[in-house]
């Protein structure tokens, strides 16, 4: 089972369940993503790099970033 079915499992039951916390170590309250968020900001970049790039076949694609509460949706997406 692959890392994004496993997600859209645990989604499937817990879709209101935080998912993500996320705190910057700087002294403000962290930030939490449900599943249906972090599913829901997955499935919006997947379909924004299948609208708008020619991947020709391949579908993995190179990712960086900064540490942030996007980066478990942008990994799935």
């Amino acid at each position: 089972m692959t890392l994004q079915e496993l997600v859209h499992k645990a989604a499937s039951c817990y879709m209101d369940r935080v998912a993500v916390c996320f705190d910057e170590c700087n002294n403000q309250l962290p930030v939490y993503y449900t599943y249906k968020t972090v599913v829901n900001a997955a499935s919006e970049l997947s379909n924004f790099l299948l609208l708008h790039c020619d991947f020709q076949g391949i579908r993995e694609i190179g990712l960086y970033c900064q540490p942030g509460i996007d980066l478990p949706s942008w990994i799935l997406g």
